[in-house]
């Protein structure tokens, strides 16, 4: 074998290493875009009763629509947050993370893989433990 054939041969075996290793989480939104609207027709049904409906009544349903609303997008909302931290917040605030992969990353990948409550509970108890003397590799 050749130096040339060697070296090819590393690569396409680290190559498949690789994208071995990299796992992306299955991350689709019919799910969040069913109930985004299912939501809007119940709201935009609500107005066009409105004039049926005392104002308290409609308050309470504007204000029950709304929370399931939020209730159903709150791995987008909190998703989003995370992404613009990640952007928007200074490089010294960022960087100080002892963990790898960061606390951001980490509860990002936790909300993604356990869903909204265990995956912030988990990023919470990470946060908590990032501190001198800890750090290092912690996968979720």
């Amino acid at each position: 074998m050749t130096d040339k054939e060697i070296i090819k041969a590393f690569y396409k075996a680290r190559k498949t290493e690789v994208c071995k290793a990299v796992i992306r989480p299955k991350f689709t939104m019919y799910k969040e875009l069913l109930q985004f609207v299912a939501a809007t027709a119940i709201l935009i049904a609500a107005i066009l009763v409105r004039a049926y409906l005392s104002t308290p009544i409609f308050i309470t349903l504007l204000c029950a629509i709304s929370i399931a609303f939020i209730f159903s997008q709150a791995k987008n909302i909190l998703l989003l947050m995370l992404f613009a931290y990640q952007r928007f917040a200074p490089k010294l605030l960022r960087s100080a993370c002892l963990f790898q992969p960061s606390c951001s990353e980490y509860m990002k990948q936790c909300i993604i893989k356990y869903g909204v409550f265990r995956g912030v509970k988990r990023g919470f108890k990470r946060i908590k433990r990032c501190r001198p003397p800890n750090g290092g590799l912690d996968e979720p």
